[in-house]
């Protein structure tokens, strides 16, 4: 009880007011009338005080679970409830306002207990609050109705449930437009519908529902790389590229919005795939059917076709090894086809062909191990064993090609060795050797694989001996040219024919010696136009003298001549400037590119037609407006 420090302050007080009382008039403490006042208000403060304090709690000790509550007195009702409601759950708050919720409403702690019941509903209320902000609208929803409806708190659990209800209805509204585009694969504007989630007044959905959304468009975007990654391997149709499609888009989980396309591109790509294994299947490329089969993936579906198409692919692998033992082994592969298989009737008809083939290998395996010994007598004899196989037979196309091939060798040992005289006799380097090695190489037939690299032989032979005959005649007409005789060195060079070694170089020979004579010829018109002193004249014999070829030996002239012709016309044009500037300028135009003159007559017609033309003078304003226009400048800047 807090009346021993009461009056602990008031002796306390009592000290004071001796200390500040005057000196001269001393009194006992017994007889200061304020004293016992105060004391006397204290002690009834504290005595009121400890009353309430004890009728409203009663001390904790006190078993509340041993209370028979039929009898209970209010104040022990009270404390319980309020023992009840310290743990702060929504199963204590409501057993808190259920005890005292049963006590009369002309009860003297009414009061009291109504404070108390909407300080429980309320709190109730608040954990409702903390469970939607948490995420869980249902459990905050049923936490707000275990509100009592006859509690004055409970007009506000309609409110706060309709106002959790719109929050969450906002942020699944805004939550589904970021799903359907992610779907559409619009990043941005998914991005843009997700940062609005941070604009909600629920902790849950403007934290984790927006967090959760970021992550989903990263994975989107991720997956939607992969997937065109994938589609673009499609596109390519190899089967490589089809099983890496098919596994990155296996990747893509059932929950993801890209699952749809994901069994999309699965879907092409395993029809894909399948149209290239049966081409396989078509051209018996076995060994590559074996590697594909083996890394179909499993998602596909393809089990059963998977096992008929190793057992095939192991079949046939086995058969193209060319030996009985594999085709047998071969044969027994491809009995394991189930009758159901759709692969079955193919397997019967490579069992009916592998059959037939067993003799036929028993024969080209003999005929190659014969034909191994590379003699004449062997190769004969291999290929006398391969005629056994009959034509209608499977292996016949391969029996015939090894057939041509061992009589391309009989052939080549039969004629290595005329070949072999034919280049020894050429050694003698003249027109009678030579001609006796082409008789030679003739005897080479046109079916032997030696005939080619013979003929060409013979061509190098017929070439030297034609040399030898025409050189006369080249060197005759090369005298002629010496001499400048150039007709008579053409008339000589005609004369080897075309079909000749030595035509291709009598023909360059009689061209250069065609471009000495025309560019004479050319030369000589030239000058005979030039004498002639007009300017139109000295222009159309620079025209004329450009035709005379570069390699001609007349060419150096032919230059000096032009350049001389185009200053000539120049010097005329400057003579009938003092004339005539418009005369002047047209006879300096027939000065042509290229000559010496060219540049100098095109800065005399500038000049000239300045003269013509003088320009403008310029209009240069007064000297007021310029330093007007300075002082703009200056206060501009």
């Amino acid at each position: 009880m807090p009346v021993t420090p009461r009056t602990s302050s008031v002796r306390t007080v009592s000290n004071q007011s001796k200390l500040v009382s005057p000196p001269e008039r001393k009194k006992a403490w017994w007889q200061n009338w304020q004293l016992w006042g105060i004391l006397l208000v204290l002690c009834s403060g504290g005595v009121g005080y400890g009353a309430t304090s004890i009728l409203l709690k009663l001390p904790k000790t006190q078993s509340c679970s041993k209370v028979f509550w039929p009898v209970a007195s209010a104040s022990i009702r009270l404390y319980c409830a309020q023992t009840a409601a310290e743990d702060k759950n929504v199963e204590g708050l409501l057993s808190a306002i259920d005890l005292v919720a049963v006590l009369p409403e002309n009860h003297p702690l009414r009061p009291e207990i109504n404070r108390n019941i909407d300080r429980w509903a309320t709190t109730i209320l608040e954990i409702g609050e903390e469970e939607f902000q948490a995420g869980e609208l249902k459990k905050a929803i049923a936490t707000a109705k275990q509100i009592p409806p006859n509690l004055s708190a409970s007009e506000l659990v309609d409110a706060k449930i309709a106002e959790w209800e719109s929050i969450w209805s906002k942020g699944e509204e805004i939550y589904a437009q970021v799903e359907d585009k992610l779907r559409e694969a619009d990043w941005d504007g998914a991005i843009s519908s997700a940062v609005r989630l941070t604009e909600s007044s629920n902790e849950y959905w403007a934290t984790t529902k927006y967090e959760e959304s970021i992550n989903n468009i990263n994975v989107a975007q991720e997956e939607n790389a992969s997937l065109s990654k994938a589609q673009t391997q499609i596109t390519n149709g190899k089967i490589d590229d089809l099983i890496l499609a098919i596994d990155k888009a296996d990747d893509i989980d059932e929950k993801s919005y890209a699952y749809e396309q994901a069994q999309e591109i699965i879907a092409q790509a395993k029809k894909k795939l399948v149209n290239n294994i049966e081409q396989l299947i078509e051209t018996q490329d076995w060994r590559q059917l074996l590697q594909v089969a083996n890394r179909i993936p499993r998602s596909l579906k393809l089990q059963n076709r998977v096992k008929d198409w190793q057992i095939l692919a192991n079949a046939g692998s086995s058969a193209q090894l060319d030996t009985v033992f594999g085709i047998e082994e071969a044969i027994e592969e491809a009995n394991k086809l189930e009758k159901k298989s759709e692969y079955y009737k193919l397997g019967q008809q490579l069992i009916r062909r592998w059959e037939l083939e067993i003799e036929d290998v028993r024969h080209l395996s003999k005929a190659r191990e014969l034909a191994i010994v590379g003699t004449i007598a062997n190769l004969n004899k291999a290929i006398t064993e391969a005629r056994l196989i009959p034509s209608s037979n499977p292996r016949y196309n391969e029996a015939r090609q090894e057939m041509i091939k061992w009589r391309r060798q009989v052939q080549t040992i039969e004629d290595q060795p005329i070949l072999n005289r034919a280049r020894e006799i050429s050694y003698g380097n003249n027109v009678n050797a030579w001609r006796r090695a082409i008789a030679e190489i003739n005897l080479i037939s046109g079916d032997s694989p030696l005939y080619g690299e013979a003929q060409g032989y013979a061509r190098t032979w017929r070439a030297d001996i034609e040399r030898v005959e025409d050189q006369p005649i080249l060197d005759e007409a090369d005298s002629f040219a010496n001499i400048e005789n150039y007709p008579a060195a053409i008339n000589a060079a005609s004369k080897i024919k075309s079909s000749r070694a030595l035509y291709p170089e009598a023909q360059n020979r009689i061209q250069r010696w065609q471009q000495e004579l025309d560019g004479a010829r050319y030369l000589r018109e030239a000058n005979n136009i030039a004498n002639q002193g007009t300017p139109e004249s000295l222009a159309q014999a620079i025209r004329i003298a450009r035709q005379a070829s570069a390699n001609s030996s007349v060419h150096p002239q032919v230059v000096r001549d032009i350049n001389d012709w185009g200053a000539r016309i120049l010097s005329m044009a400057r003579e009938a400037s003092n004339n005539s500037l418009e005369q002047a300028i047209a006879i300096a135009r027939k000065v042509p590119p290229g000559t010496t003159s060219f540049i100098i007559a095109q800065n005399e017609i500038k000049f000239w037609q300045e003269r013509l033309n003088p320009p403008e003078p310029e209009i240069i304003p007064p000297t007021f407006k310029l330093d007007k226009l300075k002082k703009e400048r200056n206060r501009d800047n």
